[in-house]
């Protein structure tokens, strides 16, 4: 039987949350916001509050001509396209196929948004995608991660799901029997959560536990 491994994208394999960062740089270079302002743009990001109201406090802070759901549209049209893969990414997921692997991506949120990251081959590399925004349930529903199973056409028994989100990765994929990695980006592991099989810190360490469990 083959090994079956599902990926997460963002912040998986993919520098998404960087490129939040990029995006806050060419900004302020582009209009002149100066160090002060990318600090504002930077503490923006962390305030625990919904991104409308983030697109709101910035245009309120700097008088941009845009509204906010204009700014918001031109992040998005532009976001995606500074996220960067994760170094070594493809030739570990090459390796895992070589190896006998199938593999398969399973991301929150629409293709048109997502496929743009999906850069260095990376759309070559996998057995299944699913954006799942375009489906209709979306991570933790188990049922989104049984249908990128059968487009794999395999089974989730004995497989692993790797990602970086315990609510939408770990928690959707533990109730359905597959080993779980979180890749945890430094991060400790909050209380009362799903804990996950394997606790890395970033998805370079995973790929030597999948390996591992050829032996």
């Amino acid at each position: 039987m083959k090994k079956f491994a599902i990926f997460d994208l963002d912040d998986t394999l993919v520098d998404s949350t960087g490129a939040i960062d990029r995006w806050f740089v060419e900004l302020t270079e582009q209009r002149g916001l100066g160090p002060d302002g990318l600090e504002f743009l930077r503490n923006e990001q962390q305030r625990p509050v919904s991104p409308a109201e983030t697109f709101r406090a910035i245009v309120d802070r700097f008088g941009f001509p845009e509204s906010p759901a204009e700014l918001r549209r031109l992040f998005w049209e532009r976001w995606p396209r500074l996220v960067r893969t994760f170094d070594g990414v493809p030739e570990q997921l090459r390796a895992l196929r070589e190896h006998g692997w199938l593999l398969a991506l399973l991301t929150n949120g629409r293709e048109d948004q997502q496929r743009p990251k999906m850069r260095d081959g990376l759309a070559d590399l996998f057995d299944a995608v699913c954006f799942a925004d375009d489906e209709v349930v979306s991570k933790p529903h188990p049922d989104v991660f049984r249908l990128v199973a059968r487009r794999a056409a395999t089974g989730l028994e004995g497989a692993w799901m790797v990602g970086d989100s315990l609510e939408h990765d770990v928690a959707g994929a533990a109730p359905l029997g597959m080993s779980t990695i979180w890749v945890s980006q430094g991060s400790a592991l909050p209380a009362g959560v799903p804990v996950p099989d394997r606790i890395v810190e970033t998805v370079a360490d995973a790929f030597p536990l999948l390996m591992s469990t050829m032996a």
